[in-house]
Formats: structure tokens, C-alpha cells, sequence
């Protein structure tokens, strides 16, 4: 039986049509941001090439997908009571086996792009002899990782282990370090990074150092995430994608967008999710 991605919304409407979770070797719960849900209007994200993945292998996943791109920690923490508090709490006669989650990432960018000049966490630097250390307000990004994600992490986790799914395995996404140029998701939309860097007068030759430092601190907090909390895993995707060419408009390299992979960064993304998933799943 091939894996299958449903959204939560179509569940019932698939259970008419004679879907059978029970008859699937796993069961994931899928939360989160565009790298849960999709990344292009015509093109989906992990789940769909993980599905793909584990066929590969013979063994048959039900993906239950509530993400929505653009979400962010807040809004997901502000949603737990409602559509994810009902999915864990539900009295099937099977449980999930995991929660895969994707968070984090649209809160540094939107800390990046959408305030005034200095009102986030980038800061128009000197005109001359800056370096990207200057392109950042002093301890905002410690700031918004203390504030808003980590307290939206706990709530979510704190949820999770307070439903009858109990010690559920939870799997962190820690994306990969995109390229900030023109690229968006679709034609008129927006680049996210360069809408970012351009609104803040950085110079492109700090670009991706300061992309860099930005995921760093992503990563960071997700790792962050771990400790102290038992079977939680934070999947290491840092470093699985060739980078986007700059300057570049459209698809490049492993890269459909500014902050998206395209099919084949997919395709590799879901092998480390596979291989870390496998680590600790049983046969």
C-alpha cells in the first residue's frame, strides 16, 4: 500500500472513501510552516518526497498534515487548543507513531523584513568598513528566541505529553541556509531575505554571511528545543542542499525559490529525515 499525505481538513472526507489508518505500517503527525506544507503553488514540501522515501523501502506511511505556510511560533502556539489539540486528543483505535514539526523560521524572517530599519533584528549598518556583526540590533534575536519561540515550543510539547499520545517521538525540522536574492514563490510575491536586507541598506556582499548567522541562530534555537525534553530529535539538514546561485531569479540548484527547495533539495531533505526517523522508530 503506498504512503499517503492528507490534510487534516480532507480526513474525514478520505475515511468515506475507504482510508484505512490502521493498515499502514506508521503514522505521522505533521505540523508546521511551507516546509510542511507548500513551498510554490504548484509544489508541495517534505511530507509528499518523505512519503516517497519510505515507498522506496516498502513501507507504507499515513501522513496527517495540518500546516499552513507562513505560520509562525506564535500563531501555532495560539492554535494549539483548537484543530492539533483535537488530533492528539482523538480516540482512534491507533496512535501516531510521530510528530514531525517545522517551526521557527518565518519568525526570524518576519523579525528581518517586516518592522522599520532597527525595529527587528537587522539594523542598517555604517556606510563604510561594515561587517555583518553591525547589520544586526544587539540581542533582538536572543530576544524573540526567548520570548516567543521557546515559551510556543514548551506549549506544544507540554500538549503533546498531556494527551493520551503521551511520549510521542517529536521530529524538529532545522531547515538548510538559503540564498538571499529576488526569487519568490510565485510572480509578484515577495523574496523574503532580499526584501529584508534591501528595506535595511545592506550592502549584497554582507548578504550571506548574514543569512548564515540568521540560520545559525535557527538552528540554534531548535536545538535548543532538545534539552531536557526526552525523545525529541532535531533532524540535521544544515549543510544537504547545494546552494542557489546569487543574483538568480527562479529555480537553482537544490533551490525553487529564495527560501524554498525545489523537488530534488526535497528529495535529499527526506533521505536525512528518513535516516534520522529510522534511528529511532522500531522496525
Amino acid at each position: 500500500m503506498p504512503s499517503r499525505v492528507i490534510y487534516g481538513r480532507d480526513f474525514n472526507a478520505a475515511l468515506d472513501e475507504g482510508l484505512a489508518p490502521e493498515q499502514f505500517k506508521y503514522r505521522f503527525l505533521v505540523e508546521g510552516d511551507s516546509w510542511m506544507d507548500r513551498s510554490a503553488p504548484t509544489q508541495a514540501s517534505l511530507p509528499w518526497s518523505l512519503a516517497n522515501r519510505f515507498d522506496a523501502d516498502g513501507e507504507s506511511v499515513l501522513f496527517i498534515n495540518l500546516s499552513m505556510f507562513g505560520d509562525t511560533m506564535r500563531r501555532i502556539g495560539d492554535c494549539l487548543n483548537d484543530e492539533f489539540w483535537q488530533w492528539v486528543h482523538i480516540d482512534f483505535s491507533w496512535k501516531f507513531d510521530a510528530l514531525l514539526f517545522s517551526g521557527g523560521g518565518n519568525d526570524f524572517i518576519d523579525a528581518a523584513r517586516d518592522p522599520a530599519p532597527g525595529q527587528g533584528i537587522l539594523q542598517p549598518p555604517p556606510a563604510t568598513h561594515a561587517s555583518a556583526d553591525d547589520c544586526f540590533v544587539p540581542g533582538a534575536a536572543a530576544t524573540l528566541v526567548r520570548d516567543y519561540l521557546d515559551p510556543n515550543f514548551a506549549k506544544l510539547y507540554d500538549t503533546v505529553r498531556a494527551s493520551p499520545q503521551g511520549p510521542l517521538p517529536i521530529f524538529l525540522n532545522s531547515y538548510d541556509i538559503p540564498t538571499a536574492r529576488k526569487a519568490p514563490a510565485y510572480p509578484g510575491g515577495k523574496a523574503w531575505l532580499y526584501e529584508a536586507y534591501t528595506k535595511n541598506s545592506i550592502a549584497p556582499a554582507l548578504w550571506q554571511e548574514v543569512t548564515e548567522r540568521i540560520f545559525d541562530d535557527v538552528e540554534s534555537a531548535v536545538q535548543g528545543w532538545t534539552l531536557g525534553r526526552a525523545n525529541v530529535y532535531r533532524v540535521p539538514t544544515v549543510g544537504t542542499l547545494v546552494p542557489a546561485v546569487p543574483g538568480t531569479s527562479g529555480n537553482s540548484n537544490d533551490w525553487r525559490n529564495e527560501i524554498h527547495p525545489n523537488s530534488g533539495g526535497w528529495a535529499k531533505l527526506a533521505g536525512v529525515w528518513h535516516t534520522e526517523i529510522r534511528k529511532v522508530l522500531p522496525p
